[in-house]
């Protein structure tokens, strides 16, 4: 296989599962099934029911300090891309497309989404932070 084709089809994939992580999910979704519709318009359904799916996991495996999947989701992602464009080798410019609007989306301000809920009772203390975070107490 084209070394060209698998390098634009891994960076491909991890943008688009780095994007189901952010507030721009919705845009990955829709750059993703209007790629599928247009080179096999015949699977657009189910890769969207992938997208959504592959969303729900991310989403699960962050709240549950599972990195793993992530790691796994791109995989699978870079599988789903490297089917399209052996099917479709004309894809190739409308896949380093998307890929470069997912990454302007990444740099642009879009960041990832985290909900965190704690409790605490009586004198108890919570401390939470999305990324780095420095306490400093007596």
């Amino acid at each position: 296989m084209d070394p060209q084709i698998v390098a634009v089809a891994g960076a491909t994939g991890t943008a688009i599962v780095s994007a189901m992580a952010t507030d721009g999910w919705q845009r990955a979704r829709d750059g993703v099934v209007a790629l599928w519709q247009r080179f096999r318009p015949e699977s657009a359904d189910a890769i969207h029911e992938d997208f959504e799916e592959s969303r729900r996991v991310l989403v699960g495996s962050l709240q549950a300090g599972d990195e793993h999947a992530h790691a796994a989701l791109v995989a699978a992602w870079n599988g789903h891309l490297l089917g399209l464009l052996v099917a479709r080798p004309q894809a190739l410019d409308d896949l380093r497309q998307l890929t470069a609007v997912l990454a302007q989306q990444h740099t642009s301000g879009a960041h990832p989404s985290l909900n965190m809920t704690a409790n605490a009772s009586g004198n108890g203390q919570v401390f939470q932070a999305g990324r780095d975070q420095k306490i400093t107490q007596p």
